[in-house]
């Protein structure tokens, strides 16, 4: 293998890492908006498990409701930045992921074709010195 192929192989193996750092990344991100959507129907269900004592007689019962539901109001706004940031951040971590998979399929190709011209350079130089040889075989003949 010549020393343009070894250079071609040793960027590929640096492109297949940087793409699995990518989709670990990526797997990471989804992890994390997975984390932060499961939280968002925990705050759901606990609201709709209150919802029917908000009717309640008892004074106290209803001041706890109240207060309840408006804990969980202020945790679906705190919630919904990170959520968002999470979603964005893991959309980009996407684009990220495709592009190195891109990147790593161009860089294939390119080894693949200096792997082919290389063989066809040798193959040309045998076929050289093949034709040297015989004419050097038919001058010493003569």
């Amino acid at each position: 293998m010549t020393a343009n192929a070894q250079r071609w192989q040793r960027i590929l193996k640096v492109r297949a890492v940087q793409r699995q750092l990518a989709e670990l990344q990526l797997h990471r991100c989804e992890k994390e908006v997975r984390n932060l959507v499961d939280l968002g129907h925990r705050i759901s269900a606990i609201r709709a498990a209150a919802q029917p004592l908000v009717g309640a007689q008892n004074g106290m019962m209803l001041r706890s409701v109240c207060e309840l539901s408006s804990r969980l109001d202020t945790a679906q706004r705190a919630l919904a930045t990170p959520s968002r940031n999470a979603q964005e951040a893991r959309n980009r971590q996407q684009h990220a992921v495709v592009a190195a998979r891109q990147r790593e399929t161009a860089i294939e190709k390119l080894a693949a074709n200096v792997a082919a011209q290389d063989a066809k350079h040798a193959l040309d130089r045998q076929n050289r010195a093949a034709i040297f040889r015989k004419a050097a075989k038919s001058e010493g003949m003569s």
